[in-house]
């Protein structure tokens, strides 16, 4: 079992002045060789192991993030849970201690993601799609197995490998299933809008169901070419209302070239009852893996369309997400003024 890293104070003083570059070394291990990736609060970078001689990934969060007890926590924990996961299809944590600062080291993949495939190719062969889907179910039976929700599928943490292997990543909001975790700060979003499961919309910790309703729509998206409760117009709060109110239009509506079998296995994953989904992703895998065994049942002629948005409920939720902010501001003050002292 892996500890929680530590951080040298001396080596932080050292490093604190300056974002890594390509061409520096980390803790005298990690020559930084390329930028993979930026996001809002992280970089991902390419190194070379100085010790094993392997490529790595580094996901490195931006310096003015180290200090906020929220993101920090956050951090560590996707660190806690990456390492302790070993299976073929999860994108593998390397243990490292006495890190100078916080950051994360993985395996280097290459390939692409589901989502540059989705770009490439919209709808999806639907063969092609459900071998795809067997594999996502197979990586979150070994998930779930060991007690973690990932909470955050969607194409862009799905990377496709060259050897048709696929590589589960970023278990930045997953939870560890009969624990609370509790981070301090504002955590603004629980998942990405597109997939998000009902319960999450409605701010509920969720279940291995949650990841069953995230893959639903993910094969959904692969084979019938558009993200499910789609407007055309952008606006995630309708998106979000509509999955709390309605169900998707039907698959076949969309793609006639679809089968009746697969539109079942989508529909029975996205319920908006988590009781009415697939119990477990070992259970949409046998579906999947057999789609000429999938019983018929009728999904299709029980969707309800969802409710019209209101411009009301719409105005409200921007009113409290502001006034979260601040009361999340006034918070961090008075604890910076506690930590500091007289």
């Amino acid at each position: 079992m892996s500890t929680a890293p530590s951080y040298s104070n001396e080596a932080q003083r050292q490093s604190s002045g300056y974002e890594l570059q390509p061409g520096q070394t980390l803790d005298g291990r990690f020559l930084i060789t390329d930028v993979i990736s930026k996001s809002g609060m992280a970089t991902v970078f390419k190194a070379t192991d100085l010790v094993t001689g392997h490529e790595v990934a580094i996901k490195v969060p931006f310096l003015q993030y180290e200090s906020d007890p929220g993101f920090f926590s956050r951090f560590v924990q996707e660190g806690k849970i990456g390492e302790r996961l070993d299976h073929p299809y999860i994108l593998k944590f390397i243990p490292f201690e006495n890190r100078s600062r916080p950051y994360l080291v993985t395996e280097y993949l290459h390939g692409h993601t589901l989502a540059y495939m989705l770009q490439c190719e919209r709808p999806m062969p639907e063969k092609d799609a459900l071998k795809l889907v067997s594999r996502i179910c197979e990586a979150l039976t070994y998930l779930h197995g060991h007690d973690v929700i990932h909470r955050d599928l969607k194409p862009h943490n799905i990377m496709i490998c060259p050897d048709d292997t696929i590589r589960l990543m970023d278990f930045g909001i997953a939870k560890s299933i009969g624990r609370r975790f509790t981070f301090a700060g504002f955590t603004p979003a629980i998942g990405t809008p597109e997939y998000m499961a009902p319960e999450q919309v409605r701010g509920k910790r969720g279940d291995e169901r949650t990841d069953i309703y995230a893959l639903g729509a993910m094969l959904y998206e692969m084979v019938v070419g558009v993200i499910p409760f789609t407007d055309g117009k952008g606006d995630v709060f309708a998106a979000m209302n509509a999955r709390l109110t309605g169900d998707p239009v039907a698959p076949r509506k969309l793609n006639r070239e679809l089968s009746e079998q697969v539109e079942e296995i989508i529909l029975h994953a996205m319920e908006r009852e988590p009781g009415k989904r697939y119990p477990s992703a070992a259970a949409m895998q046998d579906d999947v893996d057999h789609p000429d065994r999938v019983q018929l049942t009728g999904r299709w002629q029980r969707l309800q369309s969802p409710a019209p948005w209101k411009r009301q409920l719409k105005n409200a939720l921007w009113i409290a997400l502001v006034l979260g902010v601040i009361v999340f501001g006034f918070v961090q003050l008075i604890l910076l003024i506690m930590r500091r002292g007289p």
